[in-house]
């Protein structure tokens, strides 16, 4: 698991790890996850290098605004052409976290 560190001035805390299932996709675990953010509009995206401007897959709006709990990404995504989970609220982006 990779632990999450704050962006543009806000802390985010927690930690993500990745599971993968042959043919059914996969989840990202989200454990102990908080920011200091505001929370009504969090979305994840998965990228190369923390680079917005790159090919990215966005993950949609979190369920949850903290704790633990699973994001899936789609059956067709290939992990590993990704390194490092974007967080943002709104415009901003507020926390990374690197994919192991």
């Amino acid at each position: 698991m990779s632990t999450f560190s704050g962006l543009e001035g806000h802390t985010t805390t927690g930690s993500i790890g990745v599971a993968v299932i042959a043919g059914v996709g996969g989840d990202l675990a989200f454990q102990n996850f908080q920011t200091d953010a505001d929370t009504s509009d969090l979305r994840a995206y998965l990228t190369i290098r923390g680079d917005l401007s790159k090919r990215t897959v966005d993950l949609g709006a979190l369920q949850q605004t903290s704790g633990s709990f699973n994001v899936p990404f789609p059956d067709d995504t290939d992990i590993s052409l990704f390194n490092v989970l974007i967080v943002k609220s709104g415009d901003r982006c507020i926390g990374k976290a690197h994919i192991a």
